[in-house]
């Protein structure tokens, strides 16, 4: 058995090794298939192959069917090292990305990672790959170094997190791989100084808003209704009205509020000189635990009948992602005091819990009642042109991992 200063120490030894292996994973898109990409299958050959360096005893693919893509699966990489009790410590992170947006946008090739001064850049070297990396080698160094353990140690990587991982962690929990005693590490949002443990999320809920009225001439609109006209309205009065009447704030969470955002819009027309009959917009909306989301739909229902009233246009709402808040985990518990103390030790801040408005695995292990803790050190640039991974944080964040598995997984109490 290792002392803890030499399991950090070895990390230290690891660095160029995470750097090459993070690069090699960034090279191999995993995009779903809803952003126009084949899923996960290619990167997950490589992360199996990673993982069986780790020493687990057991390492399982358990594969969600989506004839969307090739292969007709998204693969889920399970890593297992058994303890003497059944409860198990896990560490999950997601392999798949977003696609990369405007390739004008970046300075270095979304999928030819760069290290320059310190940063590898690279779509997902942030969001999620340092996670990977820094889960697989914490385990690694941490396995070889204690070939026996109290409670058991796990690594997840999954697929289909970012577009809401029902063939991923959500699939993977109706599996009944877990066990209500375990705890979750989620390593997935982050602040620069590391000094944000996320213990809550708020309630998702996405929006496809149709407004239907009437085509014509834009030199004739008193003989057609203009659903683009109508749909501006309609997001102009919904900001300030959402705002008012559900303004509650809540200090857990930055932003404070729930938030009520217009953001994709497809092309109504394609010429200048016509009005639309039609217009389809999104809205995504960030809401506080403190409102019930059926009362938000409500609300929604009753502004769109109030504009169908008032223009003539017909409005349908049609929900394309739900996902709840579960309930704040706890700053009572083991799994957060653990990591808590490792990142004191490691990073030398006082970390305190916070909440997000962004959704993470953790919060499907919330739903189930089960503590989950998000935690990395990151520059937020996540789904950002020129995406990054600094790897002072990536070996850092390996280092708190394996600190707070120090605590957890050796000893029983």
């Amino acid at each position: 058995m290792s002392s803890l200063d030499e399991m950090l120490s070895s990390l230290d030894k690891c660095q160029d090794e995470m750097v090459e292996a993070l690069s090699e994973m960034i090279r191999v898109p995993a995009i779903g298939p809803e952003n126009g990409g084949d899923g996960e299958i290619q990167r997950s050959r490589m992360v199996r192959e990673m993982m069986a360096k780790c020493g687990f005893d057991e390492i399982e693919i358990i594969e969600s069917f989506d004839d969307r893509v090739k292969l007709k699966a998204r693969p889920n990489i399970v890593g297992r090292k058994k303890g003497k009790t059944d409860q198990m410590i896990w560490l999950v992170a997601h392999m798949d990305t977003v696609p990369p947006g405007d390739l004008k946008a970046w300075t270095y090739p979304p999928f030819s990672p760069r290290l320059v001064e310190g940063k590898l850049y690279g779509l997902g070297t942030e969001d999620n790959g340092q996670a990977v990396i820094g889960a697989i080698y914490a385990a690694k160094v941490f396995i070889d170094a204690n070939p026996e353990l109290e409670r058991g140690l796990g690594v997840i990587v999954v697929a289909d997190e970012e577009m809401g991982s029902d063939r991923g962690i959500k699939f993977l929990i109706q599996q009944g791989i877990f066990g209500n005693d375990d705890i979750f590490y989620v390593p997935d949002y982050g602040v620069p100084d590391g000094s944000i443990i996320e213990v809550a999320e708020k309630t998702i809920l996405w929006l496809q808003v149709r407004v239907q009225g009437k085509q014509t001439h834009a030199s004739t609109p008193n003989k057609g209704l203009n659903a683009s006209k109508v749909g501006a309205e309609l997001i102009a009065f919904l900001a300030d009205y959402m705002d008012r009447k559900y303004g509650k704030t809540n200090a857990l969470f930055d932003p404070p509020t729930s938030t009520y955002e217009p953001t994709k819009h497809l092309l109504n027309v394609s010429n200048v000189n016509t009005l639309p009959g039609e217009d389809i917009f999104f809205l995504d909306f960030r809401i506080l635990p403190d409102y019930d989301p059926d009362e938000i739909m409500k609300t929604m229902r009753w502004i769109a009948d109030l504009f169908e009233d008032k223009t003539g246009a017909k409005i349908t709402l049609e929900t394309v992602q739900f996902t709840k808040s579960g309930k704040p985990s706890s700053v009572d518990a083991i799994g957060f005091k653990a990591l808590a103390s490792a990142i004191k030790m490691v990073r030398g801040v006082e970390p305190k819990a916070g909440g997000v408005g962004g959704g993470t695995c953790a919060n499907y292990f919330r739903l189930e009642g089960w503590n989950a803790y998000v935690w990395q050190t990151l520059d937020e640039m996540a789904h950002n042109p020129n995406e990054y991974c600094k790897v002072d944080n990536l070996v850092a964040d390996a280092k708190v991992f394996v600190a707070a598995l120090n605590e957890l997984c050796l000893k029983n109490d």
